[in-house]
């Protein structure tokens, strides 16, 4: 509890500070530089663990030094399932020709052969991300930036949209059903979050503990040959730190992104974006004794983004942008086809999605609303409408502006 009080209470600080009339006004103005977005990568359980990339949508690098301060907020839930996968190559082909949700009933746990892993998830992932953005060359440009996540119950008024309680109501009333995921079986508004990893390493975090921690630098390089076609694109190298004890690594990255931008008139225009990285995870470790999250060594994602922007009367840019992400799994898929998932006794429905989604892409839609003026404050909310991993439901909101 004291770490996400002191993340709060600095990102307050921060955003009243900045709204305040006098500091606005000293403040240069911030201008629209493509599709407006602040991070929008998903609080994943196993994902906050690693150096994920962001996709980057401006059309040219940044001609100010510029600060991006965004607080986020996703509701993770998944009931404890314990996973074996089998050595047997016979015992393997047996489980491929069974249903994954039956195969537990076909085997005597204390007699199997296997590697074993557990996990079980539970609560509302609070992070906090800055980043500082250094021009270099008209075309390059250099950002260093810091990432830290805490563990909440998640409960009012700290968490309005992610709590157990809203998401729950929304299935009772909208869509979903009465308890479609075994929240209320379990008990809503609690934080937990065990896993032992594939060579009995543990942890079981609660309510206020902290997570991880990460510095990142990002180093863009903004070709300019299409711009008289309206069509931007950069290329990137990135580095991370992962800095807690979890995991103590250092990640690489390469990406490529591009926008192309179609004016309706002199007052709104509308940009759409395509990006692909790639990821190589804890490629130097830092420590003997990091927890393995996850058996893929890279990590890829692609990323869609449509934004339409409109101009208003007090030279305000409102930006409405819309956006699919996808994320390769983290663990190789093979092993799905065999594994033997066990089961919390009082867990029903969709128990298995928070272990066996480790094997499958995940995938998320975002809507986001941007406006810009001296500074730019964006809000978006995302969903994992195939339930693969990722919070159920997530909030962020952000501030960008110029020194």
């Amino acid at each position: 509890m004291k770490h996400q009080k002191n993340i709060l209470f600095f990102f307050l600080c921060v955003t009243f500070s900045l709204f305040s009339q006098n500091n606005q006004d000293s403040i240069p103005a911030f201008q629209k530089n493509g599709i407006s977005k602040t991070s929008i990568v998903s609080t994943n359980p196993f994902g906050v663990f690693i150096s994920r990339l962001n996709h980057n949508f401006k059309q040219k690098a940044s001609r100010r030094l510029e600060i991006d301060i965004t607080l986020e907020s996703g509701n993770v839930w998944g009931p404890n399932v314990k996973t074996y996968i089998p050595n047997d190559p016979a015992l393997q082909s047996q489980m491929s020709n069974i249903a994954w949700y039956s195969r537990q009933y076909f085997v005597d746990e204390e007699q199997l052969d296997a590697g074993y892993f557990e996990i079980e998830t539970d609560g509302v992932i609070k992070g906090l991300r800055g980043n500082l953005t250094i021009p270099t060359t008209n075309k390059q440009e250099l950002i260093v930036g810091f990432r830290a996540f805490v563990l909440t119950n998640g409960k009012f008024p700290f968490s309005s949209f992610t709590s157990d309680r809203f998401i729950e109501f929304f299935h009772d009333n909208i869509a979903g059903g009465d308890d479609p995921f075994d929240r209320r079986v379990f008990g809503l508004d609690k934080a937990k979050f065990l896993y032992i990893d594939r060579e009995g390493k543990s942890f079981d975090l609660g309510n206020g503990d902290f997570l991880t921690a990460g510095i990142e630098t990002h180093y863009y390089y903004y070709p300019t040959f299409l711009n008289e076609k309206n069509i931007y694109f950069n290329l990137g190298a990135h580095l991370g730190t992962n800095l807690s004890k979890y995991n103590m690594s250092v990640d690489f990255g390469a990406s490529v992104a591009g926008v192309k931008q179609f004016d309706l008139n002199d007052r709104n225009f509308m940009l759409l974006g395509l990006g692909a990285n790639v990821l190589r995870k804890n490629a130097i470790e830092l420590q003997n004794d990091n927890f393995d999250f996850g058996t893929n060594d890279f990590i890829g994602s692609f990323e869609a983004n449509a934004e339409y922007t409109f101009i208003s009367k007090g030279k305000t840019y409102h930006s409405f942008g819309l956006s699919y992400y996808m994320q390769t799994s983290f663990h190789q898929k093979d092993e799905d086809n065999y594994n033997i998932y066990v089961r919390d006794d009082e867990a029903f429905n969709s128990w298995g999605h928070g272990t066996r989604h480790l094997y499958k892409n995940n995938d998320y839609w975002t809507l986001m609303y941007t406006f810009t003026r001296k500074i730019s404050t964006s809000f978006y909310i995302q969903q994992d409408f195939t339930v693969n991993n990722n919070p159920d439901l997530q909030t962020g909101v952000s501030v960008k502006f110029c020194i």
